[in-house]
């Protein structure tokens, strides 16, 4: 029996938990409120850094809007409706309208018409001719509107 209360003791001892302490339990939340502090640190330079970038920009682009105004006022500076600008636009039946507008007045304009392919037409009569079974369908080419530049 004696045997048998001294392992009861041995294992009852290793079970325990240890006690913490208030010291410990302080430490422990120091450590965690001392990460944090450094994590909002961090964050905190970080946002500053932006803030400074985002300045030095703010500034760059008044700087540059200032340099426009002053070369307007003079002159010196084409505005965009000054310069030509080119419009393509694909019309209902496949046809390519090229504008070019120049002051808001229209230069050149011309259409380029696409390539028809033939194509089975289910509507078409049973007795129709073999040449009648057919439609003519636009089919458009990506590249086609490069090519108009």
């Amino acid at each position: 029996m004696t045997n048998q209360s001294f392992w009861t003791q041995v294992i009852s001892a290793k079970s325990a938990t240890p006690v913490v302490g208030p010291a410990k339990r302080q430490a422990a939340a120091n450590g965690a409120a001392g990460e944090y502090a450094r994590i909002l640190t961090e964050k905190i330079a970080s946002i500053e850094d932006d803030l400074k970038r985002m300045e030095k920009e703010r500034e760059d682009i008044e700087e540059i809007d200032t340099l426009r105004r002053d070369a307007e006022e003079r002159g010196t500076f084409r505005t965009q409706a000054e310069l030509p600008e080119t419009v393509k636009r694909v019309m209902g039946d496949g046809t390519i309208l090229v504008t070019t507008t120049k002051d808001g007045k229209i230069v050149e304009q011309y259409r380029k018409k696409p390539r028809l392919i033939p194509v089975a037409d289910g509507a078409a009569p049973k007795n129709a001719l073999p040449s009648e079974k057919y439609k003519w369908v636009p089919k458009q080419n990506p590249l086609d509107l490069l090519e108009c530049i």
